[in-house]
């Protein structure tokens, strides 16, 4: 039996991956594609370890010349098409990683801008720069590499890591325009410049951060590059199918069909509208961790949920459903500036308070750019929306920002597992004890006597089913809304809820509104559960439930 090849545990640098022999993912289709494009200034944004650091190491040695370790590859059998083509002539190269020092304010960047330059200039014997601007000292520093050695490729990772780290910092705009003339210090030196590379978690205004650089290309949102990180259906099948021998659950049970858990956990990110269901991909860093350790559970998100996104959602009150089904066009158009971002950061007085609207709106791009949505495509419109990827995120997500959402950091999660399993087992019964268990473990102050509140919570609590079942909320039929929608393969299950002081009960509603019609006739079996929520007492008075069976009438 041939032995298999190690696989990568967070290699990030082509040449340590090369030597170690570990698995490599061929994506220098993808390089040539983007070498041989419009442009020679290029902007990748993706969420955090998702390989973007060793697409900057794939580019900085391809630069370099370095063909050993192109070998085999697609790359290798690539034609020159365009002027871009360098390959295999090698180019000086400058890769600034942006996260390599603490910035605190405008002068502890300058001063790691200049230390990294100080560096290059060493590197390639020329003098350092007189400035101790670092805008200028870069502009020096490429007149005279340019004049020294031709022309150069600039390659620049995690370039918004100085802003995301700032975003409640009062220093914040200081730090913003010194990146903007940083970053624009390249537009000035077009003709010595063979190949410009951008890439970092967050799509910024280019009012903010790109003004100088008017004629950036975009990849974060081309189909056609959808699969440049991360890793298809296709390549899965290809080359991780033989890893799956052995996997196991987090308790530690084989997994009978490790490659449908395997994309049910980890699948599912479609950064662009219109690409291709088969373009869609794989979170790698979890995908290649589940297959060293042999056990399917939750690992990009043990990495840590990006720091402010908790804050944002708590701060705004910002409900999961307004998030969730937002048309592409919306979500992906109109990137925000860093002050923007920092406005979300935390509560303004209400007169000085975006308007709800732009909140909800805001807040679903940055959910998308860190990984916490991807597109979909809608059921019905059959347009594209926002939705989770994956069980991974759905359920990590839920796991995250529910003690945000609560206020209580010492949440226990078995009484979600609890609601989750009332459901899949259609008991509305269970469903009442196991949804009082969750509202009594709220505080007094957290709770709020409202409709929409109930609703969101048992939406947040359902979420845990997503990749078992459909889980919407507010769908639109043909007379009304129902509150919250677990679709099944042949059952539905149908949730209406009402505060006891309500002018109509739940049910009364869902059988004036005929909510179950639309899925009997689908051939369905539908179960309809009318909640009622006590005002005063705060917890679930009742459920009354119907069952209407596959071709119409109350079974």
């Amino acid at each position: 039996m041939t032995s298999l090849q190690p696989l990568p545990a967070g290699t990030n640098d082509l040449a340590q991956l090369r030597a170690r022999n570990e698995l490599y993912v061929d994506k220098t289709a993808y390089v040539a594609d983007m070498l041989d494009g419009y442009s020679k200034y290029c902007f990748l944004a993706r969420p955090r370890r998702f390989g973007k650091s060793l697409l900057v190491s794939t580019l900085e040695y391809l630069f370099q010349g370095r063909a050993d370790l192109f070998r085999g590859t697609a790359l290798e059998r690539r034609m020159p098409r365009s002027p871009n083509w360098i390959w295999p002539a090698a180019v000086p190269v400058i890769r600034l990683n942006m996260n390599d020092w603490h910035t605190r304010d405008a002068a502890s960047l300058n001063a790691g801008l200049l230390v990294h330059i100080d560096l290059y200039c060493d590197r390639f014997r020329l003098p350092p720069p007189a400035s101790r601007d670092a805008a200028a000292s870069f502009s020096v520093l490429l007149t005279a590499l340019a004049a020294a050695q031709g022309e150069i490729a600039v390659l620049i990772d995690e370039y918004d890591h100085p802003l995301l780290h700032n975003l409640e910092n009062p220093a914040l705009p200081q730090i913003q325009a010194l990146l903007a003339n940083f970053y624009g210090v390249l537009k000035n030196h077009d003709a010595r410049l063979r190949f410009v590379f951008l890439t970092g978690v967050t799509r910024f205004a280019r009012t903010s951060v790109f003004s100088g650089l008017n004629n950036l290309r975009d990849l974060s949102h081309e189909p056609r590059f959808n699969g440049l990180l991360g890793f298809t259906e296709a390549e899965v099948q290809r080359h991780l199918t033989p890893y799956m021998a052995g996997l196991t659950d987090h308790e530690g049970c084989p997994v009978a069909d490790a490659p449908a858990r395997m994309r049910e956990y980890y699948d599912g990110y479609l950064f662009a509208a219109r690409a291709a269901d088969d373009a869609r991909v794989y979170n790698p860093y979890s995908a290649l961790t589940c297959l060293n350790t042999k056990v399917l559970d939750y690992y990009w998100a043990e990495t840590g949920i990006p720091f402010f996104l908790p804050q944002m959602l708590a701060v705004h009150d910002c409900d999961v459903r307004d998030v969730r089904h937002i048309p592409s066009r919306t979500v992906l158009g109109g990137a925000l500036t860093a002050v923007q971002l920092a406005q979300l950061w935390k509560q303004t007085p209400s007169d000085h308070r975006p308007a709800p609207d732009w909140i909800t709106l805001s807040l679903a791009k940055v959910m998308f750019q860190t990984g916490y949505l991807t597109l979909r495509r809608h059921q019905e419109t059959r347009g594209y929306v926002t939705d989770f990827p994956n069980l991974e995120v759905a359920d990590s997500f839920v796991q995250d920002v529910i003690p945000y959402t609560f206020g209580d950091m010492t949440f226990s999660f078995a009484y979600l597992a609890d609601v989750n399993q009332a459901v899949l087992t259609r008991d509305p019964v269970a469903l009442q004890a196991a949804g009082n268990r969750l509202l009594t473990s709220l505080t007094y102050l957290e709770h709020r006597p409202q409709e929409r509140y109930y609703q969101s919570i048992l939406h947040l609590a359902l979420l845990g089913l997503q990749y078992k079942a459909h889980v919407q909320a507010e769908v639109n039929l043909h007379r009304d809304r129902p509150d919250i929608v677990v679709a099944f393969a042949r059952e539905v299950v149908i949730m209406e809820l009402k505060m006891d002081d309500a002018q109509e009960t739940a049910q009364r509603q869902a059988d004036r509104q005929a909510y179950p019609q639309r899925y009997v006739h689908e051939g369905k079996t539908v179960h309809v559960w009318g909640i009622t929520i006590g005002r005063a007492e705060r917890e679930i008075l009742d459920i009354t439930a119907q069952r209407y069976a596959r071709r119409g009438g109350t079974a």
